[in-house]
């Protein structure tokens, strides 16, 4: 059964600004979609070598056949930047402008500084200030991280868990700048993804395969018996985001 996410605005004014989340699917990033989903074009599935081993020739397809990654970047809702912003480099760092009469960031407070940013990163964080109020079912919480797979942007989102099914307040997202970055940000810029999940209680546990099972009778078996597309045909769940 499907479960709604609902996306609600501060304020009506806001609600017809402000650019809405949509499923993150919808913007894959462009070095994926360009990607060839073989390396061999003209042998699709398998390279042009027929004396090899399958095994010693290796696969022909290339990451843009691999369903976990796919599935990673199109999970959940992408929050878009809602107008464009301008990024000038100081002597402090990046500062932000913008012409909108509503504030689309602020600098979030000295405390924050502490953290360690990512490689490439100014350690000044800044708050994404947009309208949207994500609520969910009870249970369910929401994982908020830098959108996957798009590994250029000059933002990245502060990772975060909220529990939308009970907090009514704003998500202003803290985000960091790439150091050196100078230029205009455009409207429409993917600026977090937003992946909602149902909250459990987990504990671990250790095991072990006896010596040769794995590799002698479950790879053999499963994944070994499939030429192509093992993952997809026998193990794979499709996950619907509207």
């Amino acid at each position: 059964m499907s479960k709604n996410i609902n996306f609600r605005a501060r304020s009506k004014t806001e609600f017809n600004i402000q650019s809405k989340p949509y499923p993150a699917v919808k913007q894959l990033p462009k070095w994926f979609l360009d990607m060839e989903p073989y390396s061999d074009k003209s042998n699709p599935n398998f390279p042009n070598d027929g004396k090899l081993h399958f095994r010693d020739r290796g696969a022909n397809a290339t990451l843009k056949k691999c369903v976990p990654l796919l599935d990673g970047m199109s999970s959940g809702y992408i929050v878009p930047l809602w107008a464009d912003v301008m990024v000038e480099q100081t002597e402090s760092g990046g500062d932000l402008f913008w012409k909108t009469r509503h504030d689309i960031f602020a600098k979030h407070g000295e405390s924050t500084q502490n953290i360690i940013p990512p490689t490439g990163y100014d350690n000044q964080v800044y708050k994404y200030l947009n309208c949207w109020i994500p609520q969910t079912p009870k249970g369910y919480s929401c994982l908020i991280v830098s959108p996957l797979g798009h590994n250029d942007l000059p933002f990245k989102a502060v990772p975060a868990i909220v529990d939308t099914d009970r907090s009514t307040l704003e998500l202003i997202f803290p985000m960091w700048i790439k150091t050196g970055f100078q230029g205009i940000v455009e409207k429409g810029t993917p600026m977090a993804q937003i992946i909602p999940f149902k909250r459990d209680d987990w504990y671990s546990t250790f095991d072990y395969y006896e010596d040769g099972e794995y590799y002698d009778v479950i790879e053999e078996k499963n994944f070994n018996g499939t030429m192509v597309g093992h993952y997809l045909k026998n193990h794979h769940s499709k996950k619907k985001f509207k």
